[in-house]
């Protein structure tokens, strides 16, 4: 047999030329050869099977006209030479708006803030917490113009505010608001002092309106709360509204995850140098201090918050990795940070942190594990799996016998056993609490006034009053913001926060939050705080409030990003 005996004139013949995409009809007799990595060349693999021709390799066709040989290439006209770059290219990213940008970096710095300026616990951090919020805030809300290079399309002009109109926790958070000004403005009490105690004096009020104290502002009062609860309202409408891409909320939670770990490794130097002074610098005499916060609890509490975020950042990334196919991605990065994290939360022996922060680590491995098992077996790395929990749980262990993590399981164990007599002062105080809130549940005693009318009730119960030492005791919080909060805000407060509460979970459900790992770690995270502010006051700390005000929006923006895009939709 001839080495090729088709008719070279034939077109509709398929085994006379390489398959082509259906876009162009391809001439073997014209056209520079493809690039080496777009096709391999035919001499080093075999041509799909076409009636019996013989491979270019071992036969050669007839040259027509000036055309290079079939085993060096074949060309595409204009037309599909187009199409196939298109495909081939990666897409530009679209840019991020300028004011988009500018608020990015106004509310990212705000929420850096909030921590290192010792928990946002002291009057003046507050309020230029608040002065940050309001700048974010008119940010989010001035016009933007978007041309073709932020949509890819078409300009046009978009107005911010019928977004913040149409979003149901901006009217509830006035609403709440309104009441604690409503409180201030209807006094109950007056605080009074000699210099040496205090007391309260009732004076005339309306007992129908929600009541409050009479109290100086650097003393907690209903204007000092309406400071906080407005810092946390801004920036959670600021996010709302701002952020309108996904990479936008991308590196606001990658910097949040980054200042965490800058917080735990201070912290982690505190108990290594066995320092109890902030900065080295700041003494703050009877506190127990953790990196940034006086409260140690606290700063165990908020490095929860973060904990999550970094945590649900890492998944994120993996899941990313395995549909993209790709190398390398940060997953391994983030989930150094998370292990680092975890590290400080154990050493700030704060222990009802601790056992927060073992059942969210705990829920996150198992859903790693149950991930992986799902996978098809051809995607399973189960070596791979278990190399990183070995690395990462050696890392762990180093971790914890560098900074002598046995005194924090010690502590752990002394309020397991009983041995440790706070737990039982907390839960007196929690029962004192609910005789207090019978008697204040429908006004509620004020935003920040509980301090001022506890000393009633702490009398009710004599092993209240002193420490076993024989110093007296003072109660500022309830160590219980479940009990705490109602009798602050009363009947009407708390109906405002369960209507919140209700749109947070009626929007995550519709995004299928559970469906990706960000969107539910950090929900988990939340929650969690939630159920830890039974036995402490977590919400009496600035720093987390308003954090853990702002990071139920990005959720619940995430969970509609993914959803989206899941759809096809971007």
């Amino acid at each position: 047999m001839p080495s090729d005996t088709r008719p070279q004139s034939d077109p509709g013949d398929p085994s006379s030329r390489p398959p082509l995409p259906a876009s162009g009809s391809p001439s073997p007799a014209s056209g520079p050869r493809p690039r080496a990595s777009d096709a391999p060349p035919p001499a080093t693999g075999p041509r799909p099977p076409a009636s019996d021709a013989p491979p270019p390799a071992s036969g050669s066709r007839p040259p027509a006209s000036d055309a290079p040989p079939p085993a060096s290439g074949f060309r595409l006209p204009a037309s599909g030479q187009q199409q196939l770059a298109s495909f081939r290219a990666k897409t530009k990213r679209l840019a991020i708006h300028p004011l988009e940008k500018a608020a990015l970096w106004v509310i990212t710095a705000h929420l850096i803030f909030l921590p290192w300026a010792l928990g946002t616990m002291h009057p003046w951090s507050q309020v230029i917490s608040c002065g940050l919020s309001v700048i974010g805030f008119m940010l989010a809300l001035i016009p933007r113009n978007y041309t073709e290079e932020h949509t890819g399309s078409a300009p046009f002009r978009l107005l911010m505010y019928p977004k913040l109109l149409r979003f149901p926790i901006f009217w509830t958070g006035l609403l709440l608001l309104g009441l604690v000004v409503c409180q201030a403005l209807n006094p109950a009490w007056e605080y009074r002092s000699d210099g040496r105690v205090f007391w309260m004096q009732a004076v005339p009020h309306h007992d129908w309106l929600p009541q409050g104290v009479t109290a100086p502002f650097e003393k907690w009062n209903q204007w000092r709360m309406l400071v906080i609860y407005s810092s946390a309202l801004l920036t959670a409408c600021s996010l709302w509204v701002a952020f309108t891409r996904r990479r936008t909320v991308q590196y606001f939670l990658t910097t949040l995850a980054f200042n965490g770990l800058l917080l735990a490794l201070l912290g982690i130097t505190q108990r290594v140098l066995n320092t109890g002074k902030i900065f080295g610098l700041l003494d703050f005499p009877g506190a127990v201090p953790f990196a940034t916060f006086v409260y140690k609890n606290h700063g165990a509490e908020y490095l929860n918050l973060v904990l999550a975020v970094t945590c649900g950042l890492a998944g994120w990334y993996y899941l990313r990795g395995i549909r993209r196919m790709e190398k390398s991605n940060p997953s391994g990065v983030l989930a150094f940070f998370a292990t680092c994290i975890a590290v400080g939360i154990v050493t700030s022996y704060a222990r009802g942190a601790t056992l927060i922060m073992m059942v969210f680590l705990f829920s996150a491995i198992a859903a790693f594990i149950i991930h992986q098992i799902r996978l098809p077996r051809e995607a399973r790395h189960p070596v791979v799996m278990v190399m990183l929990i070995l690395v990462f749980g050696y890392f762990l262990k180093t971790g914890f016998e560098a900074v002598r993590a046995g005194q924090a399981w010690d502590r752990m164990e002394e309020g397991l056993a009983r041995k440790d007599t706070s737990l039982e002062s907390r839960e007196r105080a929690t029962k004192a609490s609910m005789e207090m809130l019978e008697e204040h549940w429908k006004t509620g005693v004020g935003a920040g006034s509980f301090r001022f009318l506890f000393p009633i009730y702490q009398h009710h119960y004599p092993a209240l009053i002193r420490w076993p030492n024989g110093r007296p005791m003072y109660w500022e919080h309830a160590h219980n913001d479940v009990v705490q909060l109602p009798i602050e805000l009363g009947a009407a407060g708390m109906v405002l926060v369960v209507v919140a509460s209700a749109f947070w979970g009626i929007s995550l459900l519709r995004g299928y939050f559970w469906q990706n790992p960000l969107s539910a770690c950090i929900v988990l995270g939340l929650f969690l705080l939630v159920v830890h502010s039974w036995w402490d006051f977590p919400f009496q700390c600035s720093a987390i409030l308003i954090t853990w005000s702002s990071l139920w929006p990005i959720a619940t923006m995430w969970a509609r990003f993914e959803e989206s895009g899941a759809r096809g939709g971007g």
